[in-house]
């Protein structure tokens, strides 16, 4: 349907530039919930449309519920904190999930001149915001550094599956990426790391029951390690037991609020995020957190300062929901068939994943770039039986393609002695 692809090329346009390049500048602080709200509304709207994408709509409905009876939990039961900050919150977690499976949902497929608008208002904006914070050899004192990485990477990814097919995307795009690296966080050196990982050695779909893959994903890890070493140790290792820092002490209290807020947590907006910020949560003061720099009531700036710890405001339950959710989403991401998609889509979620541990991008509008990528990714495989075959992505030239069966491989017959037509998997 071609109102579907419009909308959501003109939603993917406004969103980049307003929502996570300039969100924190005057008169666009909210602009994300409400542009996540006209999404919410337009996909029910055309959900009965042909050429969407039914199957998300159950995990979705189910999403919806397990977050209202949060909210209802935090209010009624355990009431740890004001009702504004359960309402925050409430609106923080819907984001996410609901650009991701909205996305999926929708199931847009792009001409090539709206993929050609959106990766132009993808450059722009990266080259806006540098413009805008360079200005005159000044740096503008508001602007947060991390918002370049996310750009940078997002912009890379969408040129690899927005350009048209060539042997050089690759590396137009690690060039777009390096960008970021103009950005003083050591988490984006592991984020590059990983795309060069994944976008120049990944030539099949991730087998993840093989010892060689998990060999593979360990040394990766190291590697990405390796690069932000010296603010790892600060953090996780030298800087574990000192109890003057924010970061290992919000990870410490949140496996003591699992233990003590068992099985469901303390509720909505409690510990970890913008709303226990904005209406500090008692259980700094519980846990003598407010006598740390950084996370005192006049001074919360690191309250908000990773995402992993915020999953104990939901107890082991939430935690395990959470696993559960990725867990499919791998499994999800293991079934598509072209090779460049396979690869954004892997991207994503590992952006995601290291974002996640020292910054809360997951639940801001700054981090909707990659689930808005990750659910054009799994749309990729996706094709409703009213649309034509001619209407596929093409396959990027040179590369080998991704689709393989689902049992161990077995050789064409016709074929049996050309080993280049083999079929491998990872770890294999």
């Amino acid at each position: 349907m071609k109102l579907i692809s419009i909308f959501y090329t003109l939603f993917w346009m406004a969103f980049f530039p307003t929502c996570i390049a300039f969100n924190d500048l005057p008169g666009f602080r909210h602009v994300d919930e409400a542009m996540t709200a006209v999404l919410i509304v337009f996909t029910i709207v055309v959900s009965g449309v042909r050429t969407t994408n039914r199957k998300p709509w159950k995990e979705y409905a189910a999403f919806l519920a397990l977050l209202v009876f949060y909210a209802a939990y935090s209010l009624y039961v355990s009431r740890v904190n004001v009702a504004e900050a359960v309402y925050v919150e409430f609106v923080q977690q819907l984001r996410p999930y609901s650009v991701l499976l909205c996305t999926w949902i929708l199931n847009p497929k792009f001409s090539r001149m709206q993929r050609r608008l959106m990766l132009v208002t993808m450059i722009a904006t990266l080259l806006a915001w540098l413009v805008y914070t360079f200005r005159a050899g000044d740096l503008v004192a508001d602007v947060e550094f991390p918002v370049l990485g996310q750009l940078a990477i997002c912009t890379g990814m969408a040129y690899y599956i927005f350009a048209q097919p060539s042997g050089r995307n690759k590396y137009v795009a690690l060039l777009i990426v390096l960008v970021g690296l103009l950005a003083p966080k050591f988490k984006y050196f592991g984020e590059v790391v990983c795309f060069v990982g994944v976008v120049f050695f990944l030539t099949r779909r991730i087998r993840y029951n093989s010892p060689k893959t998990a060999l593979q994903l360990i040394l990766l890890a190291v590697v990405c390690i390796a690069f932000t070493w010296s603010k790892f140790d600060w953090y996780y290792v030298s800087g574990w037991e000192n109890e003057a820092l924010a970061r290992p002490m919000t990870y410490k209290t949140a496996v003591l609020i699992l233990k003590d807020f068992f099985p469901f947590g303390p509720g909505m907006g409690t510990f970890g995020t913008y709303a226990a910020s904005v209406h500090y949560s008692p259980l700094y003061y519980a846990y003598h957190l407010n006598e740390i720099w950084g996370l005192s009531e006049t001074f919360s700036a690191f309250v908000a300062d990773a995402f992993y710890p915020t999953l104990a405001q939901y107890g082991v339950v939430g935690v395990g929901f959470f696993i559960w959710f990725w867990v499919r989403r791998l499994k999800d991401i293991n079934k598509i068939t072209d090779i460049r998609y396979y690869r954004v889509a892997l991207m994503a979620f590992f952006c995601l994943a290291i974002e996640s541990v020292a910054d809360t991008s997951y639940l801001s509008g700054k981090g909707m770039g990659y689930f808005m990528l990750l659910g054009i990714c799994l749309n990729s495989t996706y094709r409703p039986q009213t649309e034509k075959k001619g209407e596929e992505e093409p396959k990027e030239t040179g590369e080998k393609p991704a689709e393989l069966p689902e049992t161990p491989w077995r050789p064409l017959p016709s074929r049996q002695n050309d080993e280049s037509h083999k079929v491998w998997r990872i770890g294999e």
